[in-house]
């Protein structure tokens, strides 16, 4: 009962510190390689909003994996609450970008990084709020184990093949993806 409560909440404050940590280190990672293309499927290698959700994504993908060993003896629905809270997590900053983007007319930096805040913060409220009031299911967490790592291999296909759409756009070198595509 309450003693699990207090465990999951600590690891999931801490879980959002070190999404929060890591993924605004991920912004200067790819340029610190020297363009390392295999640090590029990982962090943003532009601008583009889609390469902007991997310092969301994979942060916190690092972060269920370790939540998950630390939780292993209690029965949880931890891949399947980490699903669904990164992939609404992911969702909630887009539209906090995108809303603000059609209201002011323009990006605001300051927006991009609090939209960032803001959708990990949800995400980790969500899978909180999941993990403490699931019962383990083993079926719908593999499923769900299975989704998070077919997103990994999502992010990583359109790194580098992206299509030409302003989602995949780096708006200011007009370039798509990890090769610079015109």
């Amino acid at each position: 009962g309450d003693i699990m409560n207090k465990k999951v909440l600590r690891l999931e404050i801490f879980g959002f510190i070190f999404t929060c940590a890591i993924g605004t280190l991920m912004h200067f990672v790819f340029e610190w390689s020297e363009n390392n293309p295999i640090v590029g499927l990982f962090c943003p290698v532009n601008e583009s909003v889609f390469e902007h959700l991997k310092v969301l994504f994979f942060p916190y993908l690092i972060w269920t994996f370790i939540e998950a060993i630390k939780l292993s003896q209690d029965k949880f629905n931890i891949y399947t609450a980490k699903l669904i809270g990164i992939t609404l997590g992911m969702l909630i900053t887009l539209a906090v970008f995108y809303i603000s983007a059609r209201m002011f007319g323009r990006y605001f930096e300051v927006v991009n990084i609090a939209s960032f805040f803001i959708g990990i913060m949800f995400a980790y409220i969500i899978s909180y709020n999941i993990i403490n009031y699931s019962k383990g299911k083993g079926l719908i967490n593999g499923i769900s184990f299975a989704l998070l790592i077919i997103i990994a291999i999502i992010f990583i296909f359109f790194t580098l093949s992206p299509a030409h759409i302003p989602f995949f756009l780096d708006f200011k070198t007009q370039t798509y993806g990890i090769t610079k595509q015109h």
